[in-house]
């Protein structure tokens, strides 16, 4: 049976116990804050476990799952994959074990005709919970009694945390044959792989307290989570996923692109890595996620170098993972039909990250055999960290090849080193903690939605239903700062990327409490955050909710700015140009965007022409919600990733509104708000565009009052100016070229009696140095040059200095800057170069003869004591 008969005969049997089918949520959670992928299929329902939402008694699903946990077995064992697909049935309140046994046998056996002979359970055998006979017994009726094994909590029963709904699970395992001389005795317990857990049925029926006490819960759950790829190895009779049809073609795919025929077991291994990561990265990138060094980009960056680097093992030395593409496309374009349009995305990210990864990794691995041969021991965890933070180079990739060679690494050292370079806020500032979304999904479970009316109005008389201290907790009444749930509300909140509203609450007309935002930390919940300014506000007040309407104003024109932006980006350079990202406040506009290589500056001229001449015309900006099927009907452009509700709400800029939606100049799906016409956004000022990582490029803008602000402000800065030089304003520009070039011959008459001087530098000004592998280094204080001067400098040295490598340093801004000069068949000045500016805390690079880096800037003494270290 293919993968896709099974994957239609888990959903039809279970449809005909009368379980709704409920699609695959994306791999990125959407309503769930703590979680950085889906990695079970039970994630999509954690509302429904808890008994904050009735809308189902049950349900059954196949998941989309991403798991990186145990990505060094990916590929050497038939149990981890990262990317996977799970199966489950799930029960909120209404079936339980009896049926969930049952059903799981029948299935197995009877819809699918696995032999009885090869299947094994297991059971919770009792502990800090009595023995599971409920589970004991039922499978003692339809299984023999010897096929049942017993364990303990770590394998077979479930928690959620310390405290919380836990209970004890039953596994379904299948023998696969082969094994060791261990399995006679050990049974499903041996660990060598012959026995493979395919199902595990989890009986959610206790709450456990802080003292360790369990209780009975309310609600008895059922979940349940069978591992796609393990069933099919069942069925197509094969020892391990990756020769189920899952993979197969991916590897035979590679296996031409690599040229190696996988008979080797290292091949074998790197085909399977290669295979299982691209997929991954396939997935993630059609949600929307690009490579990054933060949260899910660095995950999928890691892998998609993982795959790159057992490519470039295998002999393919460019990138070549793009390629696949397609084939993994073809392996799951019935079920997923998303990767079929957004497969050039993905294309395009692959190519491009491949081939950046590939410049940064032959210098990585050629700084690491320097590394090795100076240290055959161990490398410390600065140099490794250096390496990531310097090259791009994954830790993970260190590891690899480190111990390939039996050489340690100090992990501690390394994970201290970034955290110390991180220094993120991000985590202070992260009030949407773990321990809170608990809190807040209760919350939402009691209340009834927000409605938002602010499309409309900016004003709205509303009731609290809720208020919130600081700290999330439920409270009476705020007399300070907190939050304020409101049974509708004018104020939008942050989604999109666009900010949320402020404004103020009155009461009797006058002003109680500033509203200082609006979030949406829940998919039904929206919280505003205010600061009580008079009196209090209590739990049932009526008040005027009103939002800051200049505020509005400023933010919905740089919104609609974006949409503007986008459509003539696609129009100048392509349709496979794709939103990456956005941000839009009232103050500028943001906006990343995918292109495989740098636009021209003519193409960027008739984009901002287009977006301009878009908003002379003066065109409609209509909303209107329509059924989502629309959206691929009128070809309407929509994001990565995103999860719209349907029906959607569609934004068009045109003539003549949905009248002839077809007719425009951009349709998209936002739920953001806009100004009524092109017309009121008044300009768009570019601040600045580039590039943020491969592939990725950013424009940064303001719009409509802001961008007036921003034109006022440059005007007055000019007039200033002018003044200052005592020039007519229309004349500005030629006096500023004239003082440049008079400021550039200068510096040049500068650098020239300079360099004289310290040509002749005295030994204060200059100290020797001898390396721990024997270069001699003769380092030159060049103090108050600037760093173009450098090279020049050390040119001059060097012809004076042979058979010495001469480093030039000097402190300007802040930091220090330094050039390596090298000689002929010398020390590699690139090498050295990356030694000196670790001890800096800085970056630099170069080529064998010549490089040049910087840091932070420290007295000369302690400088050169730095160095003598080398």
């Amino acid at each position: 049976m293919n993968s896709q008969k099974i994957r239609n005969s888990f959903l039809n049997y279970f449809k005909g116990r009368g379980l709704p089918v409920v699609p695959s949520s994306p791999l990125v959670p959407k309503a769930d804050p703590t979680l950085l992928f889906t990695a079970a299929g039970m994630v999509q329902f954690k509302a429904n476990f808890l008994g904050l939402k009735k809308d189902l008694k049950g349900a059954v699903s196949v998941q989309k799952c991403l798991r990186t946990t145990d990505i060094d077995n990916v590929g050497l064992t038939r149990r981890h994959l990262t990317f996977f697909e799970m199966l489950g049935n799930f029960s909120f309140g209404d079936y339980f074990k009896k049926e969930a046994i049952a059903w799981a046998w029948e299935y197995l056996t009877k819809e699918l005709g696995l032999d009885k002979n090869l299947l094994y359970v297991s059971i919770y055998k009792g502990g800090i919970a009595p023995r599971d006979e409920e589970a004991y017994n039922i499978w003692a009726g339809l299984i023999d009694k010897k096929r049942i094994f017993e364990f303990d909590e770590k394998d077979n029963f479930w928690t959620m945390g310390p405290t919380g709904p836990c209970g004890p699970c039953s596994e379904i395992y299948y023998d696969f044959g082969g094994g060791c001389p261990q399995c006679k005795d050990k049974g499903i317990a041996c660990g060598c792989g012959r026995y493979v857990e395919i199902w595990n049925l989890v009986f959610t029926q206790f709450n456990r307290l802080e003292d360790g006490a369990l209780q009975p819960l309310p609600q008895k759950n059922i979940d349940t989570g069978m591992g796609f790829e393990r069933l099919c190895m069942a069925m197509q009779k094969v020892s391990s996923p990756y020769e189920t049809d899952l993979f197969t073609p991916i590897i035979e795919h590679a296996k031409k692109l690599t040229g190696v025929e996988g008979k080797s077991t290292p091949e074998t291994a790197a085909l399977r890595i290669i295979a299982d990561h691209v997929k991954a990265a396939t997935f993630l990138i059609s949600e929307g996620v690009l490579p990054s060094n933060e949260g899910r980009g660095y995950i999928l960056r890691r892998l998609i170098r993982r795959a790159a680097r057992y490519g470039k093992m295998l002999g393919r030395p460019t990138p070549f993972l793009y390629e696949l593409v397609p084939t993994v496309i073809a392996v799951y374009k019935d079920v997923y039909p998303e990767l079929l349009s957004n497969g050039l995305h993905v294309n395009n990210v692959l190519k491009t990250e491949g081939a950046a990864f590939f410049r940064t990794l032959e210098d990585g691995e050629q700084r690491l055999q320097d590394l090795i041969k100076n240290n055959p021991k161990e490398i410390s965890g600065a140099e490794a960290f250096n390496l990531y933070e310097t090259y791009g180079f994954p830790f993970e990739l260190t590891k690899e090849i480190l111990s390939q060679k039996n050489i340690a690494v100090d992990e501690q050292a390394f994970l201290k080193a970034q955290a110390a370079a991180k220094q993120t806020s991000k985590a202070d500032g992260d009030e949407m903690a773990k321990e809170k979304v608990i809190a807040l999904q209760d919350l939402e479970g009691r209340l009834a939605p927000t409605v938002f009316t602010g499309y409309d109005s900016l004003t709205e008389e509303a009731k609290v239903l809720a208020a919130l201290d600081k700290d999330f907790k439920a409270v009476n009444s705020l007399d300070k700062s907190g939050y304020i749930v409101l049974d509708k509300t004018p104020f939008y909140a942050e989604s999109g990327g666009q900010v949320g509203d402020i404004g103020a609450l009155e009461q009797n007309g006058q002003t109680i409490a500033r509203v200082f935002d609006t979030q949406r930390p829940l998919e039904k919940l929206v919280l505003h955050k205010i600061s009580v300014v008079k009196g209090s506000v209590k739990t049932g007040d009526i008040l005027t909710a009103r939002v800051d309407e200049i505020t509005r104003f400023k933010t919905s024109s740089n919104h609609t700015a974006v949409h503007v932006i986008n459509a003539a980006l696609k129009k100048i350079l392509g349709e496979n140009v794709r939103q990456a990202g956005s941000h839009v406040s009232p103050e500028r506009l943001r906006f990343d965007y995918t292109i495989p290589q740098a636009p021209a500056p003519q193409e960027l001229l008739a984009v901002w022409n287009m977006a301009n001449d878009i908003i002379a015309r003066n065109l409609q900006v209509a909303a209107q919600t329509r059924p989502l099927k629309d959206a691929q009907d009128l070809g309407a452009t929509i994001l990565l990733g995103e999860k719209y509700a349907d029906p959607a709400r569609f934004l068009l800029i045109n003539k003549c509104g949905f009248a002839a939606p077809k007719e425009r100049e951009s349709l998209e799906l936002c739920g953001g708000t806009h100004v009524k016409s092109t017309g009121e956004i008044m300009v768009i000022r570019l601040l600045r565009e580039g590039a943020v990582s491969a592939g990725v490029r950013r424009i940064e803008a303001a719009a409509g009052l802001s961008a007036i602000e921003t034109l006022k402000a440059e005007a007055n800065a000019a007039l200033f100016a002018a003044k200052m030089l005592n020039a007519a304003p229309e004349d500005l520009v030629k006096k500023v070229e004239t003082l440049v070039k008079t400021e550039k011959d200068l510096r040049k008459e500068v650098a020239d009696l300079r360099r004289k001087l310290l040509s002749g530098a005295q030994s204060e000004d200059s100290l020797e140095i001898t390396t721990k592998t024997g270069a001699k280094l003769l380092v030159f204080n060049a103090e108050n040059t600037a760093t173009p001067e450098l090279r020049n400098l050390s040119d001059n040295l060097a012809d004076k200095n042979p058979g010495k490598v001469i480093v030039a340093a000097a402190d300007a801004g802040g930091k220090k800057s330094f050039v390596v000069k090298s000689y002929k068949g010398g020390p590699d000045a690139g090498g050295i170069t990356k030694q000196i500016a670790a001890l800096i805390n800085g970056k630099g690079g170069g080529r064998p003869d010549f490089a040049q880096g910087g840091g932070e800037a420290m007295a000369w003494a302690q400088f050169t004591a730095a160095l003598k270290s080398l």
